[in-house]
């Protein structure tokens, strides 16, 4: 049946009678809770003392009739209360946005000077306030309480106060990412304590391009020249940024010979992944006359960085080094890069002359591979089948651990292997062992 002109007008009245009625109920609901008493700026200061007084000042700024003002009033009340969530539902349900707009207009100044103020806890709900308000503002004065704030947390973050309320310092920052990058960055170059060069860097690296974090880490890097000894979140801090001027220092203390500052230049690498250091990391951790704990760092290095260029440098090392120290450090560092992909790379190319304690290979090898979890099965399933004696004996200890049933049978064909790694107990051959762990997984289910 197709609708007729006065079907249509009907429906359109009825519309209209509809949203008129619920208006008047709403606007009824408030004149209830508000009853005879007058909507008054005394009066909104008299309910933030009574028991039925929140719900009177929600019902003063919810009701259309009231002047926009004393609407901002009972919204600031509101929020002294601790009620500030319900103003902010009770703005974003106002129905004329030039009324609404005028409510935020009065309400702007008002948080802005409860945000400055001494207090600590009615300044911190002030500026959470402030910044709800800003959503329903226009973009002129948006931007007006965009610089209040950054003026404002900058002033914390000089003293390395960070307090985050209903709104953390982060989510206010990032409402103007361009002028707060800067601003961060520029704090950098002032006199900051450790504190506050740890909490303005987190808030840089989070929220600026690469263009600020380089600006702010050059400010760092030429403050850091004039401190000795520098403290651990200003290292840190370096790290955290990079750049090309946080590399180029990290770069110099790794190499200036001095153990204190290389070792924490290192620890600032592994901060964030700077494929452009890799050589220097492969460099220094392959050097058997660096410091030794510059050494063990730069492989952390390493791992930050990963992909097949460190993966190939860490099989080098494992084959070549002396020290059998830094063979399983290395061996650590490679299962972190490619994972189960190189169990059977890295076993093999430990050197087959050299000594090996079971208790070693427990340790440092079976249980690093362990923690790779059930990935590593397979890759362990063809270390059976390795030339190495070790790499076999270390697929066999760790098939104890991480095997099932389906595995009995290739463990059950070591059983002949006579062949031993060096350095273990006489009579600990592959073959003795395999047929043990072949009973242990044979019982799973």
């Amino acid at each position: 049946m197709v609708a007729t002109a006065d079907d249509r007008w009907g429906a359109g009245l009825a519309g209209v009678a509809v949203t008129v009625t619920m208006a008047v109920a709403m606007m009824s609901v408030a004149a209830t809770l508000l009853g005879c008493t007058s909507v008054s700026s005394d009066n909104i200061q008299l309910w933030k003392t009574t028991e039925k007084g929140p719900a009177k000042l929600e019902a003063a700024l919810a009701d259309g009739s009231v002047d926009p003002k004393l609407r901002a009033e009972a919204a600031v009340a509101l929020v002294d209360l601790g009620r500030a969530d319900e103003v902010d539902k009770d703005l974003a349900a106002v129905a004329s946005p030039d009324v609404r707009g005028k409510i935020v207009d009065f309400l702007i100044p008002v948080f802005m000077d409860g945000a400055k103020g001494a207090a600590p806890e009615k300044a911190l709900a002030s500026r959470d306030a402030l910044f709800s308000v800003r959503a329903f503002a226009d973009p002129a004065s948006q931007g007006r309480i965009d610089a209040f704030m950054r003026e404002l947390l900058a002033k914390d973050l000089r003293v390395g106060r960070v307090r985050n309320g209903r709104h953390s310092v982060q989510k206010i920052l990032a409402a103007a990412p361009g002028p707060t990058s800067e601003m961060l960055a520029g704090l950098l170059g002032e006199p900051l304590e450790p504190p506050a060069v740890a909490a303005v860097t987190e808030l840089l690296v989070q929220l600026g391009d690469e263009a600020a974090r380089e600006k702010g880490a050059v400010h760092l890097v030429e403050r850091a020249r004039t401190i000795h000894p520098l403290p651990d979140p200003v290292w840190r801090s370096i790290g955290l940024l990079g750049g090309v001027a946080g590399r180029k220092f990290l770069g110099e203390q790794i190499e200036s010979g001095r153990h204190d500052d290389a070792t924490a230049a290192a620890r600032a690498l592994q901060q964030r992944r700077e494929p452009a250091m890799l050589g220097l990391a492969i460099k220094v951790a392959a050097n058997p006359k660096a410091d030794r704990t510059v050494r063990d760092e730069m492989f952390g290095v390493i791992e930050s960085i990963g992909g097949l260029e460190a993966r190939a440098a860490l099989i080098d090392i494992i084959r070549t080094d002396r020290e059998d120290v830094v063979r399983y450090r290395a061996f650590e560092s490679l299962l972190a890069v490619a994972k189960g992909d190189g169990i059977n790379a890295g076993l093999d190319a430990f050197p087959p002359g050299a000594s090996y304690k079971k208790v070693d290979v427990e340790d440092l090898l079976v249980k690093l591979i362990e923690k790779v979890g059930a990935g590593a099965r397979a890759e362990l399933l063809k270390g059976l089948a390795s030339k190495s004696a070790l790499t076999r004996m270390t697929a066999v200890m760790t098939l104890e651990h991480l095997g099932t049933s389906a595995d009995a049978a290739a463990l059950g064909r070591l059983s002949t292997d006579g062949a031993s790694p060096k350095g273990f107990p006489a009579g600990d051959s592959i073959g003795k062992e395999a047929a043990v762990v072949a009973g242990i997984v044979r019982s799973r289910t």
